[in-house]
This record gives C-alpha cells, sequence and structure tokens, in this order.
C-alpha cells in the first residue's frame, strides 16, 4: 500500500523532473518536502508511453495501481490523504503545498519505550538547540520540587551555553505563581553562566502540550521534561517540526 496520493499535475511534474529537463523548479522543491511513496494509475497519460511502465518498475516512490476515481485513490494509501498544489473543495484530505497555513506537515520524531538509549534523544535534542537564537521551553510541571533538580540537570545538559534569551512557561498548579522562582533562575544561571537572559511566564490555560522551541524548528514532547532524562523509565517521544 502506498503512503499517500499525489494529484495528477504533480505526478506530472514529478516525472518531468524525472525524464526532462523542462519542469517547475519551485514546485519540484516543495513537492519533495512532502513526498513518500506514492500511488499512480495505469490509464496515467505517461503510462501510454509502452516503454514507461518497465522505467517506473525501479522507482522506490511509485505504486501503479488500478483505475479508481480520487476519493478512491486516496481511501488505499495508508496515510489517507492527496498532496495537491491548489485548493479543493472534496471531502477527502488534501495537503496543499502551496498553502502556507497547511496543518499537516512532515515530522521527524523518535520513540523510547524505557530508559535505554534515551541519551541518544539527549544528544540529539542538544544538537538541535546549539544553532539557536533564543529557546522557549513550555512544561506545566518543569518546577515541580519533586523533580526540579533533575530538570534544571537535563537543561544544562541540553541548553548551550551562549548569549541567548531561554524563556520557561509554566505554572505550579497548586499556587498558580510563574514557574520559576528566583532562587531557581540563580539556580540555572549558575549553572550556565553565559547566557543572556532567563525568563519567566505563566502557562496559557489551554496549553497542555510540552514543547521545545527555537527560532528555526519546534519539538512537541509527549510527556514532561523529566522523563527525557535516562533516570526515568517510562517512555518518552519527540516530534521535530521545521518552521522554515
Amino acid at each position: 500500500m502506498p503512503d499517500l496520493a499525489l494529484s495528477d499535475a504533480l505526478i506530472d511534474e514529478y516525472l518531468k523532473y524525472k525524464f526532462q529537463d523542462t519542469y517547475n523548479t519551485n514546485r519540484v522543491r516543495k513537492l519533495f518536502k512532502y513526498i513518500q511513496p506514492f500511488a499512480m494509475r495505469e490509464n496515467n497519460s505517461w503510462m501510454s508511453d509502452p516503454s514507461m511502465p518497465l522505467q517506473l518498475e525501479n522507482d522506490p516512490l511509485i505504486e501503479i495501481v488500478d483505475t479508481c476515481t480520487d476519493e478512491e485513490l486516496v481511501q488505499n494509501t495508508l496515510l489517507k490523504f492527496m498532496i495537491t498544489d491548489n485548493h479543493s473543495t472534496t471531502n477527502y484530505k488534501m495537503l496543499n503545498i502551496n498553502d502556507t497555513f497547511e496543518k499537516l506537515q512532515p515530522k521527524y520524531g523518535a520513540t523510547y519505550p524505557n530508559a535505554r538509549d534515551k541519551n541518544k534523544a539527549q544528544e540529539h535534542i542538544k544538537f538541535l538547540l546549539s544553532d539557536a537564537n533564543w529557546i522557549k521551553i513550555t512544561d506545566g510541571y518543569i518546577a515541580t520540587p519533586r523533580i526540579w533538580r533533575d530538570n534544571k540537570r537535563l537543561l544544562s545538559d541540553i541548553i548551550p551555553n551562549i548569549h541567548i534569551d531561554l524563556i520557561i512557561i509554566g505554572a505550579d498548579k497548586t499556587s498558580k505563581k510563574y514557574i520559576l522562582s528566583q532562587s531557581e533562575e540563580n539556580e540555572l544561571k549558575s549553572l550556565m553562566t553565559n547566557l543572556k537572559n532567563i525568563k519567566a511566564f505563566k502557562i496559557d490555560i489551554n496549553t497542555h502540550d510540552r514543547y521545545i522551541e527555537t527560532n528555526r524548528l519546534k519539538i512537541l514532547l509527549s510527556s514532561g521534561l523529566e522523563h527525557l532524562s535516562s533516570s526515568s523509565n517510562k517512555d518518552f517521544t519527540y516530534i521535530v517540526e521545521s518552521k522554515q
């Protein structure tokens, strides 16, 4: 089963890129941001060339399927949507590569079912943050007394000790106070002496998910920051989304 479907226009553009010298560079660049193995109907106009089935046989992205409607095509994909470059009113999911407000985005992530190998996640996130202009962490429980000691140690391990702002969004759910006391801010400053500023703000009442965010990317955390630590045996997943 192919992962997704492509509109006929984007299949045409992909095959022009593959077999011809003339194609829309901008269109292809956007397409390759989203592309996964996709379905191509056997009655596609390109298939009128008798040599085409053989030429496409070893293409890892294309799966030739029977003639069907767009809706049937989407239904027979794993991810249940079609990539297009124009707006549609059809009742199945379309992902428009030209829509800057498109919510469905390609993301990279990893899941760790227990404490094993969580150091790999820590090192990856540390590297992701290494060239940030600022870093914002949203976690409503980050300063909970029983886990603050582990969290501040983890922060000092993954946050680059450079002249940037560190912003922490959260709240003590009992007292409704700002997330960090002055003494807790001072503890972080003593661990990361080169930070420009440490700023603390109260979490929005509608915010539930945990995030690490920079000027370039956003990292969704499946649970509290403490479960990124190797001392936690709870499962942990993180998903990285580019802002660019």
